[in-house]
């Protein structure tokens, strides 16, 4: 059984390109790089802050393959948006009916 039935993105950062510098002698960086992996993603919710009256955060809970380099990712595009991901992922072993996955909280600040 694949609960993986949704696509996400994980954006990775560029990286400097050997040998090319601009006007200021600071390396190039390249563009960054996208990789496509099924997903299942699901909304989270939050707690409000009073501190911070305007400021809204939008959530997911994402489900990812093991074998998904999700820590290593800078951001990940759920629906066009890029999120970041929150505190550490878990891991869950596959089993005798499900395959193993990851599982992350992600977060879109905006104020």
């Amino acid at each position: 059984m694949n609960l993986m039935t949704e696509t996400c993105v994980l954006r990775f950062r560029g990286k400097p390109i050997p040998g090319e510098f601009d006007d200021y002698g600071n390396p190039v960086i390249g563009p960054p790089r996208d990789e496509t992996w099924p997903c299942w993603y699901e909304p989270r919710g939050s707690t409000e802050d009073t501190s911070a009256k305007d400021q809204q955060i939008y959530g997911y809970w994402v489900y990812l393959p093991l074998s998904a380099p999700l820590k290593g990712a800078d951001a990940v595009v759920v629906e066009g948006d890029e999120h970041q991901v929150v505190g550490e992922p878990g891991r869950q072993p596959g089993g005798f009916i499900v395959d193993g996955f990851q599982k992350a909280a992600i977060e879109k600040v905006g104020g």
